[in-house]
């Protein structure tokens, strides 16, 4: 009997390393758990069926009927220098962290990745899909594309010129003379003082959305 209760224990203490080493590893990978749900959901990016227009992320902005979650995965020092209001930094071999706020999110949440291009966001797009398959989108042209349309010239922050979006590498292709961060004026335009864009709505919410009269 004794042999018995230590061989339990044992295994007890094996299972626990287990679930300790998947925790800390993240096993079964990410990436190959990625590779087994390829086809069924690689279709999306090949179609471009997850890559949304700056201006319909910047409505996503201003919705207050939803829940948006902005996951930024650039390095610190881009981040720094620029990023969009209320986003998150997270680095992508840190995803596997945000396993349980993604599965509680409610149905009217909507994920958006951002990264200077779509280099990250995507690798990182993929990694969500397997770690929860939430209801994710990626920033089209990452924020050298955000920057293009919605970058300002003043006395108080230094002007852009449009960003080359022809060859992506993953940079940050706006020159910035100071980290404002959030604090730049292009972190959150005013969406009635931009001009009209016209682009194509990817974003559909898992549950309909019951608004107050008069609202859109």
């Amino acid at each position: 009997m004794k042999a018995l209760f230590n061989l339990r224990v044992l295994g007890a203490g094996l299972l626990l390393a287990a679930a300790g080493a998947l925790a800390v590893h993240g096993q079964p990978d990410l990436d190959r758990k990625w590779a087994f749900m390829a086809p069924e959901y690689a279709s999306r990016l090949e179609n471009r069926e997850v890559y949304i227009d700056p201006a319909e992320l910047l409505h996503l902005m201003n919705d207050d009927y939803i829940e948006l979650v902005i996951y930024d995965v650039r390095n610190e020092r881009d981040w720094n220098m620029f990023h969009l209001v209320d986003a998150d930094r997270i680095a992508l071999e840190d995803l596997s962290s945000q396993r349980d706020r993604l599965r509680a999110l409610s149905e009217l949440a909507v994920v958006v990745i951002v990264s200077n291009d779509e280099i990250l966001a995507t690798q990182a797009w993929k990694r969500l899909m397997a770690l929860a398959k939430p209801n994710v989108y990626i920033l089209e042209g990452g924020l050298n594309h955000w920057l293009n349309v919605y970058g300002v010239v003043d006395d108080e922050h230094e002007g852009h010129g449009a960003a080359s979006l022809a060859k992506p590498d993953g940079t940050l292709r706006h020159p910035f003379k100071l980290a404002l961060g959030a604090r730049h004026a292009a972190a959150q335009p005013d969406e009635h003082r931009t001009p009209d864009r016209s682009y194509t709505t990817r974003v559909t919410l898992l549950k309909k959305v019951a608004r107050a009269a008069g609202c859109e």
